[in-house]
């Protein structure tokens, strides 16, 4: 519930977390070189909320009301089974405003339409597991009229403002902001929140009205204290004292707050956003001693979470459903072609099963917009994953022009974003040779716990999280390896592995 109602507003206090927590030498040890992954080429009514869980209310849950239609009431059980089922929903919400936002649903469209649309409980588990919302206008097409009648009737169900508060104080903001937010927010504003819900993630506000990134932009200056909110989360963490974190704080200035709160205006082609975080790590890196940097993750030699804009280059970006012609050799880094508050999945599709990974626009935005432009430019496509290695646990691959670690790349290279990375099962990590910002898209999953070997070994900038279900698919890879004699990598899995494609969502 908490990711679907207040995304953005999240992200402003992730962002803080991280730009407050953000974190080459290569050893020219022979063993060592030869096992590290490198590349050798260059105000609504109703109940209030609650946090009890559903199960603990389970007695009271109002059960369809007898006779009702059959279509309707397995609509309106299908809404209240699958958010029941959603952890994030059912510590939010109560059992009985769940069963109402179902009732609700059906109830505004009606058995002859629910027919004519095709909406059935599988559909709706379908679309549910797809994007966190029942997509009722984007998968089932309901009219305008009919999205207004749903939203309407959905918003009477529950108090969607302390829902808006309640999410926002369970993912670490302060009282006093949760509280503004939740005064703050418009009706349209409340309407979108319900609508993302059940119509669309992408529910627009509607007619005539500001944009959801302005009604964020305007909140956010409405409500965000930059310096008591870093405060807090330094001293929170419990790794940063109080005076360490009064100097951070008195060490911003004027200017920077008031550019932080412009880089949330929703339009942020200067990359002011990236400047702004990158102030932010600096200034905690003079106040804080090395002992709080360490513990927070933040190195004091490291560059900065957000990498200044002239590191992007100044090329068009490809069209972001892929549908553009292939490119293998650019003549210069990527421009920036992702926004830096967003979320983004990249989608593996192999001849092994899909892996699905969220890139860290958070902390390596250089580089995981790097990857993701080199996917839209379907660089990936039909390549193999060249080298398995079971003794450091990893997978290599992103290599078109030879399949091998020896592949020219796309004829440029990017900086190392930060270092002293610790590496886990799970990761997709940048390879690159012994140089330091010698990366350029050659790539390696970390699948076990043997990738931590490679902690002390330099920097491998890990650049995003595959889940569970592809971590798996990952070591089935891995456990396919194939030690090979000749090749100076060790092995390979068998059969092969094809990459077909990686295509990158945008959350």
């Amino acid at each position: 519930m908490r990711k679907r109602i207040a995304a953005g507003l999240l992200l402003v206090v992730s962002l803080l977390g991280a730009a407050c927590s953000s974190g080459n030498d290569d050893s020219s040890n022979a063993l060592q070189a030869a096992a590290t992954p490198t590349q050798t080429g260059d105000s609504e009514s109703g109940e209030p909320a609650s946090t009890q869980g559903a199960a603990a209310e389970q007695e009271e849950v109002d059960e369809p009301q007898q006779g009702a239609p059959a279509l309707a009431g397995e609509m309106a059980e299908a809404i209240y089974r699958v958010l029941l089922a959603d952890p994030e929903m059912s510590e939010s919400i109560t059992d009985q405003q769940i069963r109402c936002i179902g009732n609700a649903a059906a109830s505004a469209l009606g058995e002859e339409r629910i027919a004519e649309l095709g909406i059935d409980r599988p559909s709706l588990e379908a679309a549910y597991g797809d994007s966190g919302s029942f997509l009722l206008r984007d998968r089932f097409g309901i009219n305008q009229d009919e999205i207004d009648e749903v939203v309407q009737e959905a918003v009477a169900c529950a108090d969607w403002r302390g829902l808006f508060a309640e999410g926002f104080l369970g993912d670490g903001g302060s009282s006093e902001m949760a509280a503004c937010f939740a005064a703050e927010i418009s009706d349209i504003g409340v309407n979108s929140m319900a609508g993302g819900m059940l119509i669309s993630p992408e529910m627009p506000l509607g007619a005539g009205s500001e944009s959801a990134g302005e009604e964020l932009a305007r909140l956010l200056r409405r409500c965000l204290d930059l310096r008591s909110t870093i405060y807090d989360n330094l001293v929170n963490s419990g790794a940063v004292s109080e005076q360490s974190a009064q100097c951070v704080v008195d060490s911003i200035s004027d200017e920077l707050a008031e550019k932080y709160a412009q880089a949330f205006s929703g339009n942020d082609e200067a990359g002011e956003l990236a400047g702004v975080v990158a102030e932010l790590r600096d200034v905690q890196i003079q106040c804080l001693t090395p002992q709080e940097l360490e513990s927070i993750g933040l190195s004091d030699s490291g560059g900065p979470a957000f990498a200044p804009s002239d590191d992007f280059g100044s090329g068009p970006c490809p069209p972001a459903d892929g549908s553009g012609p292939q490119v293998l050799d650019f003549e210069g880094p990527q421009p920036m072609c992702l926004d830096p508050s967003k979320q983004y999945t990249a989608v593996f599709d192999t001849t092994a099963g899909e892996m699905r990974i969220a890139l860290d626009m958070l902390n390596t935005p250089v580089t995981a917009n790097n990857f993701a432009v080199l996917a839209r430019y379907r660089y990936y496509d039909d390549t193999l994953l060249f080298r398995t290695d079971p003794g450091i646990g990893i997978i290599q691959g992103g290599a078109p022009h030879t399949n091998s670690p020896s592949d020219p790349g796309p004829g440029y290279t990017i900086a190392d974003e930060g270092s002293g990375f610790a590496y886990e099962p799970g990761q997709i990590v940048m390879a690159r040779t012994a140089a330091p910002d010698s990366a350029s898209a050659q790539f390696f999953f970390a699948v076990n716990e043997n990738t931590a070997l490679l902690n002390g070994q330099g920097t491998y900038v890990v650049f995003g999280q595959m889940d569970d279900a592809s971590l798996a698919v990952a070591e089935a890879i891995l456990a396919s390896h194939v030690d090979q004699p000749n090749n100076p990598l060790g092995g390979a899995p068998e059969p092969q592995v094809t990459v077909n494609s990686v295509t990158i969502e945008e959350n």
